[in-house]
């Protein structure tokens, strides 16, 4: 692959990069689980009178919104293959939206050529090139164009023909004998060429020469044969393109080789098919044919900067910039087309404005205001582009992605400076993208986006934890409904797992499943490691996903408790028995242990696999007697509506709304704005969808994008 444009693209943006740590959290395994974050006692005011605050750090995209941004300014979609070497970016309070993830070497020479991937399909989007002037034949090829050419239909009895030549190695033509119908060397008549073959002489070779008519396509097929066996040490054949070997091979007496090689060809290129005599000059008959395909490749001469260039990189940068390009930007953009322009020519390219174009695509993909978020931090926009900044604010929320069309208008002609448009903006783009949105904030919230391989019924699962999401929110049903729907959303295969009867919409009406603590994505992703293991990782995914809830630090000394205990409990008690211990018997582990065990003991209910039981494999039934708040929780069924009653799950789902909205943790006086975002005044609970456009328009209200 050329990297003459991938390196004026880095020159030019690579000074502008930033890099940052982030904090990586490993998969968990027997040890003990990863510390969690703690958040100190915060004195809630009695008035929610939070302040405005912008975001202080320049953050990244997410690798899977710049897949989405490209994919939409590009407007064709873009394959996860493109991303399969970019580092993986750190969740920040559960997301992976407000990063500052280290962009090391590996990292950028992969943004690099996944830049370069993206070039070229611009170059083979006609759509993307639909205004440059359309690609031009050369006025006067070199020699006669054609689809295919054939050594043997097109040998005569003339020089260039066809743009066939017969030549000794010397460069010296031959000259046609009509009686014997063959080309031969004056005076050393034995280097000849006919049509079906050559021979060499004693001191020169055979040589047929065909010559590239236009830029283009070469495939070139064909094979050398011995063909005069009787005697000779064999022949050396080879081909050659302007001299330089591309083919060679040493044929012994009898011998055969065929050959296909495609190659890019410039006008006037020369491509030579000869056969040597080597060290014994008798029985040097050599069977030779080749046919040529060719596709002549039009050439863009006349793409320039303000005819084909300059619109195409105003909108790709302006969408990809997520607000219009400027003057000074595009100015520096047209100076790297035309320097880039010029190199490529100097050094040959057969299509410099390919190269150039290449080149400041590449540019602008790999550009800060497209790889980070100015939108989100003060000044990052100009006053004059704060409509853009809204509409910004608003596509990264619902679409992870650039503004659609609509947007785009609204933010052109001051339709966003409506508060009243906004929400109703807010509203379309929920029901127009609520696929994505449930990928990306609900996927995140509830980890069903990247779910590790869980087997056959991978996919299915997490049909069904999007499925059910995004159903509850369409459906205009509260946050509750997430925990107790009373249907689920099933393929026939994850149906026949839960042993439901399939149904052809693929909702199916159950009061036993597709609540967030009964699908099959979550039990069986929690039931990793071992049977002690379970309890802990139910328990504290629920804890901090569904109730907002901090365990206390795991600090050295807990640690090494922890770390003392292993093979001290009898690994033949009931998991109950084992967990009882840890909370009973242990000065530091009940901590976490009295937080953590009522919800993983009550759904013990379910295996490893997700599916019913009352028994465990040795005959034990299956029992809990521990309390969540207050509130006996036996089964997984008391357990979702202990969940489901409890403040903290409402005001969890706004909080986790509100901090994907403000691409940053709420502020200690802000914790007051998910409360209240969660209950409406008269006591009750907001929908999903309402709680989900509140929690938004909110967010703008807290990030100053403008000072």
């Amino acid at each position: 692959m050329l990297r003459t444009p991938t390196s004026a693209a880095l020159a030019f943006c690579l000074a502008a990069l930033c890099s940052c740590e982030g904090t990586l959290f490993g998969p968990s395994g027997e040890g003990p689980p990863p510390p969690p974050v703690v958040v100190p006692p915060v004195v809630v005011p009695e008035k929610c009178e939070p302040g405005v605050h912008g975001v202080t750090k320049l953050l990244r995209v997410s690798n899977h919104e710049y897949q989405a941004m490209v994919s939409d300014v590009l407007g064709t979609p873009i394959a996860d293959t493109f991303f399969t070497r970019w580092t993986p970016v750190a969740q920040v309070y559960g997301f992976d939206t407000m990063s500052e993830t280290r962009i090391d070497a590996q990292g950028l020479e992969s943004q690099l050529e996944t830049a370069e991937r993206l070039a070229a399909t611009v170059l083979a989007t006609p759509a993307l090139t639909a205004q440059c002037p359309a690609p031009a034949m050369p006025a006067t090829p070199a020699c006669t164009v054609k689809g295919t050419y054939s050594s043997t239909i097109d040998f005569s009895d003339a020089q260039d023909r066809d743009c066939w030549s017969y030549l000794d190695s010397s460069g010296a033509p031959m000259v046609f004998d009509n009686t014997r119908s063959l080309w031969r060397k004056e005076p050393d008549q034995t280097v000849l060429n006919w049509a079906t073959g050559m021979h060499p002489g004693s001191t020169v070779d055979a040589v047929r020469r065909w010559k590239v008519a236009l830029n283009g396509s070469v495939t070139l097929t064909g094979r050398f044969s011995d063909g005069d066996p009787g005697g000779g040490d064999g022949i050396v054949v080879a081909i050659r393109k302007n001299g330089a070997d591309v083919w060679t091979r040493t044929i012994p007496n009898g011998g055969s080789e065929q050959f296909a090689l495609t190659v890019a060809g410039v006008r006037g290129d020369l491509f030579d098919f000869v056969v040597n005599r080597g060290a014994n000059p008798n029985y040097d008959s050599t069977a030779f044919s080749v046919t040529i395909d060719y596709t002549p490749t039009p050439l863009k001469a006349a793409w320039t900067w303000d005819n084909c260039v300059g619109p195409l990189v105003t909108k790709l940068a302006s969408r990809g910039f997520r607000r219009p390009a400027r003057a000074d930007e595009l100015a520096d953009y047209r100076q790297l087309f035309e320097s880039s322009r010029m190199g490529a020519s100097a050094a040959g390219f057969p299509e410099p404005a390919d190269e150039a174009l290449s080149a400041v695509v590449q540019a602008v993909l790999l550009s800060p205001n497209l790889v980070f978020k100015p939108e989100l931090a003060p000044n990052g926009f100009d006053a004059t582009e704060r409509g853009y900044a809204t509409a910004s604010r608003l596509s990264l929320f619902f679409r992870s992605s650039i503004a659609d069309d609509q947007l785009w208008a609204l933010a052109g002609n001051g339709g966003l400076d409506s508060p009243a448009e906004v929400e109703a903006q807010a509203r379309r783009l929920l029901d127009a993208d609520l696929p994505r949105f449930t990928r990306n904030f609900a996927g995140q919230w509830l980890d069903f986006r990247e779910s590790e391989d869980l087997g056959p019924l991978t996919a299915s699962l997490q049909a069904e934890s999007a499925g059910v999401f995004a159903q509850v929110l369409a459906s205009d049903l509260t946050p509750q409904k997430l925990m107790s729907p009373g249907f689920t959303v099933a393929d026939p295969n994850l149906a026949y797992h839960y042993g439901l009867p399939f149904n052809m919409s693929g909702k199916i009406t159950t009061p036993l499943r597709g609540g967030l603590l009964s699908q099959g994505g979550f039990l069986m992703r929690t039931a990793t490691g071992s049977e002690f293991r379970r309890p802990i990782h139910r328990g504290l995914w629920t804890l901090t996903r569904l109730l907002c809830r901090s365990l206390p630090r795991l600090d050295a000394a807990t640690l090494e408790e922890i770390s003392n205990s292993v093979g001290m409990i009898d690994r033949n008690l009931s998991i109950r028995e084992q967990m009882a211990l840890h909370r009973n018997n242990a000065a530091r582990c009940g901590g976490c242990h009295n937080l953590m065990d009522p919800i993983g003991l009550a759904l013990e209910k379910y295996d490893r696999q997700g599916l019913w039981r009352d028994l465990y494999a040795n005959g034990v039934p299956i029992t809990s007697d521990l309390e969540l708040d207050g509130v006996l929780v036996t089964d997984p069924h008391v357990l979702a509506a202990a969940v489901e009653n409890s403040p903290d799950y409402k005001a969890c789902v706004a909080t986790k709304l509100l901090t994907f909205g403000l691409n940053r943790g709420p502020l200690d006086e802000e914790l007051c704005v998910a409360k209240e975002l969660s209950s409406l005044p008269d006591g009750g609970t907001p929908t999903l969808k309402q709680m989900t456009v509140d929690s938004l328009l909110k967010s703008l209200e807290l990030t100053e994008l403008n000072p």
